[in-house]
This record gives structure tokens, C-alpha cells and sequence, in this order.
């Protein structure tokens, strides 16, 4: 199982290490990992990208659909449900290969 890219101890433990983005020595980080500042604006930045990746290939996929589709509602309503999901699944697939390239 993954761990969240800032598990910050609660408390100040350990050797201070640099962030590796600011640079700033934070105490409780590992060699290379960012600080708690550091991590949200990536965390944020990567948010933005994955948002702008999801729309930029949900849209054609729900013109395709709507294009495509019989009139029925049902197939209507399971078109619109797999659109739906695409949109979840890509946002959170580009969320995290964001995460990673920037970090």
C-alpha cells in the first residue's frame, strides 16, 4: 500500500534534511522529500493538470457517445455512467502521474 507523500511526523524527530524543491532543511523528512509547503503546491499543481487532462479527453469521449448511441434512454443513461466513470478514473491516473513527474 502507498503512503501519502507527507507523512510528517507530528512533531520535529530526526536529522534535518533539505527539501528538495526550496532547499530548506525541515526536520522529519526523508533524504529528497519535500516539505510540507512544498508538497501542497505540488499536491495543488498537480490537482490543476489532472482536472485539464480529465476534461480534454472526457469531452471528445461524451461527444463520441452522445454521437454514436441509440436514442434509448437506457443506453443513454449507461453512456452518460461510463462517461462519468472515464472522467473519475482519468482525473485520478493523471493526478498521480503528475504527483510523481513533479515531485
Amino acid at each position: 500500500m502507498l503512503q501519502p507523500p507527507s507523512l510528517l511526523a507530528p512533531w520535529p524527530i530526526g536529522p534535518k534534511h533539505p527539501c528538495a524543491k526550496c532547499g530548506e532543511f525541515v526536520a522529519g523528512i526523508p533524504v529528497g522529500g519535500l516539505c510540507a509547503d512544498c508538497t501542497q503546491r505540488v499536491r495543488r499543481r498537480a490537482a490543476r493538470i489532472a482536472r485539464w487532462v480529465a476534461m480534454g479527453t472526457t469531452l471528445p469521449l461524451a461527444v463520441y457517445v452522445a454521437w454514436t448511441l441509440p436514442h434509448d434512454k437506457t443506453a443513454r443513461l449507461v453512456g452518460a455512467a461510463a462517461v462519468l466513470i472515464w472522467y473519475v478514473l482519468t482525473s485520478l491516473i493523471a493526478r498521480r502521474v503528475a504527483w510523481e513527474w513533479m515531485k
